[in-house]
């Protein structure tokens, strides 16, 4: 919205400059976009008066006007038809160059000099007139300067009308702003009526059928009028406005509207059948013929103004082209009416049809403005058009709308805001903003007006007093509480734990959809009847490829991981920590919390020094190591196991406590293909719910032995079907004296090994943080792990 910083300052005494109230503005929430200075080119135009006209003798269509300069006498030849003896008019010197670039000269023109160029509204660019020369008040003095005879310095302040302050869509709104930021008082216009002929309840009957969509319709009638150009003032405004001039009927609801934020219509009264208005919806396939000459098909949830033929408006968003206001109109009603913001909006979109109207009555209009607005339309359009003011106005208005009453608490503002604002002060902000005050039982109930709809809870009027106290005053203060401090769950404390571990281990955090496509099992190999692939359907998705809920983490780790890999990417890790989601009979989906990890490329990239090596499934299995070992969760270990999805080799469950808690494998080479990937890659997906069940402590500071350590390696032959983790458990949880560590270092089937055998070789760690231990008790220890291996696992000692 634009305003002239002049049309402000008609309804509120204004001291600052236009750059300082448009900061004003902007910290207590009304934005100014911009102030723009107008100062249009015209130094050398002055007002003149025409003395004496004669005709040119050379040329039929010409004129010699003699005019008054205030200093001297000038002789004018013009061409213009509607020049007359007395008129004031603008007059450009000779030597000036137009804003059109053209240069004014002192010439003969058919054997008459002369000394200037009276000039229109075009000719000057500052109207649309190029019927005639400009016209201008009578009271003017002659010699003055044009520029500022009419005020046409200026400036030009445009506003960003937040969606709920449509108060504000008003040179009166934005003035109220300033009246309440400055202290000064808002004068709004003085209505000022020669009520002269019959009264208007005698002349038209106004219903309405809808009184939901139409709370309120009010008219005035004016009789008597002429249909010709609004004052220049008001042309001026309302182009600056971004409204284009029409007449002075059209230009008047416009102005007011701009004025007041009241949108107003004028119908031709002669042409509304029986003279009867009825406020209802159209009909199924009704057609409108709209004043931009477009017929548009309604529907039944349309609410229109009609006589009782045919519709003659589509209400709060265009009049029709049956009861438009033209030349030869003689008796104008004004319509003034309060519209519900939701129908308007629905209208405006569905027949495509935005207007300054339609912006304002979706917004919100003031329901008791509607009467002041059309008075004030009334007295504009007497004054302008010579005509005459009908008494009385049709005031329909079966739903009363009642103001809103809110407790407003001081302790509760300043607890909110961190200050301490008495609460006298309280009651001047709010009966700045034309908010009533009582206080009742130590609170304040406050009435708000009519034209605040934003206004509903006691927040929203702690927000209209620290607008007018300031932002700028309120300290920086933190907020009281009672309350302990707050801390982290154990819950909180394990997911951050889980994020620093993966992250040390050199993998970087992603977050994908929680929906995915149906073809991401197709993707994964994955076939009907899967327990994956019994998913939660979405009932209304944007899109197939997000139409399922997932039930793994992997479909959206791998698609990330093609689209870098698509765009140069490569040697990418990384991990999400999500929910998957499963579906249950009669009730919500389950939800479960998971975390992926997925490695690909080079665990180690490849130099001029050494070849580099390829992340494999040992790589995978080192993370799960690192995990559980920082929760704490001893005994668990690897079951292979077979996936359609990955490897056969290569693919693992991880059990824990006698339960599944996820697994790992090697993408299958097939499943590569199908997300064009031509590298290996390792997948892990565990179950969080059962790890931080499981966990037996949170990662943290180990100390370490300043005295030295003894190593012991240790070569046995056992039965193939033995696992490796499960015999390293068992010497960890044997409570060896003094073992620090047990590490496999190979594993051996092949010759001088019996079938159905393997050899397993362990480095046994022993350490002390107390002191350094010796041989002796050292190889007690050992001695004790030999007998537990041989007892529990008959396994055939080779060499130590």
């Amino acid at each position: 919205m634009k305003i002239l910083f002049s049309w402000l300052k008609e309804y509120v005494q204004i001291d600052e400059e236009p750059s300082k109230i448009a900061e004003m503005l902007s910290l207590t929430g009304t934005a100014v976009e911009s102030v723009i200075p107008i100062k249009p080119g015209l130094n050398d135009v002055m007002v003149v008066e025409v003395l004496k006209l004669s005709k040119h003798p050379k040329a039929d269509k010409l004129s010699i006007a003699e005019v008054n300069t205030g200093t001297k006498k000038l002789s004018i030849v013009c061409g213009a038809p509607n020049i007359r003896k007395g008129q004031k008019v603008p007059l450009v010197l000779p030597g000036a160059i137009l804003q059109n670039k053209m240069k004014v000269e002192a010439r003969e023109i058919r054997g008459v000099f002369s000394e200037g160029m009276i000039c229109s509204e075009a000719e000057l660019e500052i109207g649309e007139d190029k019927s005639g020369i400009m016209v201008l008040d009578d009271n003017l003095t002659p010699g003055t300067s044009f520029r500022n005879a009419l005020l046409l310095d200026d400036y030009l302040l445009e506003f960003d009308i937040l969606p709920n302050r449509p108060d504000c869509l008003s040179v009166v709104g934005i003035s109220r702003e300033i009246a309440a930021i400055t202290g000064k008082i808002l004068k709004k216009p003085e209505i000022k009526i020669h009520k002269e002929l019959e009264d208007i309840n005698n002349l038209i009957k106004i219903s309405i059928e809808d009184d939901n969509l139409c709370p309120r319709y009010s008219a005035k009638m004016i009789s008597d009028v002429r249909i010709e150009q609004s004052p220049f003032w008001m042309r001026w405004r309302l182009k600056n406005a971004g409204v284009r001039p029409i007449n002075n009927i059209v230009d008047v609801t416009n102005y007011v509207m701009m004025e007041l934020g009241q949108p107003l219509h004028a119908f031709d009264y002669e042409k509304i059948s029986k003279k009867e208005i009825v406020i209802r919806r159209a009909f199924q396939n009704e057609i409108l013929e709209t004043l931009d000459e477009v017929k548009r098909e309604l529907s039944e949830n349309m609410l229109l103004i009609a006589d009782v033929n045919e519709a003659i408006a589509i209400a709060g968003i265009m009049g029709g082209a049956v009861s438009e206001v033209r030349e030869g109109t003689e008796t104008i009603l004004i319509e003034s009416a309060h519209f519900d913001p939701y129908s308007i909006s629905r209208t405006s979109k569905q027949v495509g049809l935005i207007s300054e109207a339609s912006v304002r009555f979706e917004r919100g209009v003031d329901p008791e403005g509607t009467v002041y607005a059309a008075e004030r339309a009334a007295q504009l359009i007497s004054e302008f058009s010579g005509g005459r003011v009908h008494r009385g106005v049709v005031d329909e208005y079966p739903k009363k709308i009642k103001p809103k009453i809110i407790t407003l608490r001081t302790e509760r503002v300043n607890k909110i805001l961190g200050t301490d604002i008495g609460k006298n002060e309280i009651c001047d902000y709010l009966n700045k903003l034309e908010l009533e005050t009582k206080e009742e039982s130590g609170k304040h109930m406050v009435t708000t007006p009519s034209f605040r709809f934003d206004l509903e809870r006691e927040i929203d009027l702690i927000e209209e007093v620290v607008r007018l106290f300031g932002y700028n005053s309120v300290k920086s203060t933190l907020p009281e509480s009672k309350k302990k401090r707050g801390f982290l769950s154990i819950k909180q404390k394990q997911e951050r734990a889980l994020r620093n571990i993966l992250t040390g281990c050199g993998l970087n955090e992603i977050i994908t959809y929680t929906f995915i496509d149906p073809k991401s099992f197709d993707l994964l190999n994955i076939g009907d009847g899967h327990q994956l692939r019994n998913a939660v359907i979405i009932e209304n998705p944007t899109n197939r490829e997000q139409s399922i809920l997932r039930t793994t983490l992997l479909p959206g780790m791998l698609l990330a991981l093609k689209r870098n890999h698509n765009r140069g990417l490569t040697g990418l890790s990384f991990f999400e920590m999500g929910k998957v989601f499963h579906p249950k009979k009669m009730s919500q989906p389950e939800e479960r919390e998971n975390v992926a990890i997925l490695l690909s490329g080079f665990m180690i990239e490849k130099e001029w020094y050494e070849k580099g090596k390829k992340v494999d499934f040992f790589d995978g299995k080192g993370i799960l190591e690192e995990v559980f070992s920082r929760f704490g969760i001893k005994r668990w270990n690897l079951k292979k196991g077979t996936h359609p999805g990955f490897h056969p080799q290569k693919y693992a469950g991880i059990l824990a406590e006698e339960e599944t808690f996820g697994y790992i494998g090697e993408l299958h080479p097939s499943v590569q293909e199908n997300f064009s990937l031509d590298f290996n890659v390792i997948c892990i997906e565990l179950d969080l719910q059962k790890i931080y069940e499981s966990s037996t402590t949170f990662p943290g500071y180990d100390e370490f032995s300043k005295f030295p350590a003894i190593t012991y390696d240790i070569s046995l032959i056992v039965d193939e079907d033995v696992c490796v983790e499960d015999i390293s458990l068992t010497i960890k949880e044997a409570e060896i004296d003094n073992l620090f560590d047990c590490k496999v270092f190979d594993v051996y089937q092949g010759n001088n090994i019996q079938k159905n055998k393997k050899s397993l070789a362990f480095s046994l760690i022993f350490q002390s943080l107390e002191r350094t231990l010796t041989e002796e008790e050292v190889k007690k220890s050992f001695e004790r792990i030999k007998v537990l291996l041989n007892t529990k696992y008959k396994a055939e000692i080779r060499s130590v």
